[in-house]
């Protein structure tokens, strides 16, 4: 399994468009090919906005993103005030 990290910088006031962006493409996400589950994030002092998606595999995890990408056009772009950031990660699962 394969995580895709998706986070980046924004302000408090822009929290209400960023929570209904997120709650448009949750179900778009949720559609793709090899979807686990996704987990969205606000830090404590609303400056920092963040996903964590999870997939069946590595090429799964960058085929969303790149469709993720284009649903998203340029919405971001208006709400972040830096470039966003995104990391793929192996999932290890400790052994019980």
């Amino acid at each position: 399994m394969y995580a895709r990290v998706f986070s980046f910088p924004s302000t408090p006031e822009n929290r209400p468009a960023i929570e209904a962006m997120a709650d448009d493409l949750y179900a778009f996400t949720r559609s793709r090919t090899g979807f686990v589950s996704a987990t969205y994030m606000v830090s404590e002092d609303e400056r920092r906005y963040a996903s964590v998606t999870l997939w069946r595999s590595k090429e799964e995890a960058v085929a969303a993103g790149a469709s993720i990408r284009e649903k998203l056009g340029t919405v971001l772009e208006g709400l972040a005030t830096a470039p966003p950031e995104t990391t793929i990660n192996e999932v290890y699962e400790p052994k019980p």
